[in-house]
């Protein structure tokens, strides 16, 4: 069976966010909503939607800048919905990062229009990522890890972390990468930050967390889970 994609829709017109969320709902997707740019970012870094519909006009940061830092960890698909209709605030939109841009008002087949094609350029996120010869998996629909077949309880901030790492598992994440992927700008120096949740983590995955075999330092640059 297809698994569901889920599109988050962050507009903060509350009828146009219902009519949207109807349309997608009976076209078969689940819907998240919010009409704050700081919480899109959130959700982002959380749920990992298959695609967002983004206003530009947010009360409390702009979807221009919303689009910028979710393109500084993640590559979700990006469809800016919006009044704007001149031909600069297009470019904008296109060079902070949006896939695509639609303004309104507009006709909701060629929203969904647009988002089939929009999906259809992106392999479908991958809900059982492994690592260590599948010693370690985990399941980003159920949101469950499992190690050596055991279940083990995260708290939600261990979990983006070694789910940001799972996502890229065999190649070195930077400490910068992880510290904005999981905590934004405001951590992004601060690797002593950083040592502290992959030691917390390693409890909870290595058989010996002082002599890990699956979440591996490379000193002085990242992290890394062995494939």
């Amino acid at each position: 069976m297809e698994q569901q994609q889920t599109i988050l829709v962050v507009d903060d017109d509350n009828g146009l966010q219902e009519l949207v969320r109807v349309r997608l709902e009976q076209e078969g997707y689940r819907v998240l909503q919010t009409i704050s740019g700081l919480e899109a970012i959130t959700m982002v870094r959380q749920q990992r939607p298959d695609l967002m519909i983004l206003d530009i006009m947010l009360p409390d940061l702009d979807g221009l800048t919303v689009c910028q830092r979710v393109r500084e960890f993640a590559t979700t698909p990006i469809l800016m919905l919006t009044a704007k209709t001149m031909p600069q605030d297009i470019i904008t939109g296109l060079d902070q990062g949006a896939d695509d841009y639609l303004t309104k008002p507009f006709n909701y087949d060629e929203l969904l229009a647009r988002i089939r094609a929009l999906l259809r350029r992106v392999p479908p996120v991958n809900r059982l990522l492994t690592a260590g010869n599948g010693v370690l998996s985990i399941d980003q629909r159920k949101r469950e890890v499992r190690v050596r077949g055991e279940l083990i309880d995260l708290t939600p901030t261990e979990y983006q972390l070694l789910q940001v790492l799972a996502e890229q598992v065999g190649t070195v994440v930077t400490h910068e990468q992880l510290l904005r992927a999981v905590w934004g700008n405001e951590q992004a120096r601060d690797n002593d930050y950083l040592k502290v949740y992959i030691w917390h983590l390693r409890r909870k995955i290595e058989l010996d967390p002082r002599q890990p075999q699956l979440l591996l330092t490379e000193w002085g640059v990242g992290y890394r889970l062995v494939p």
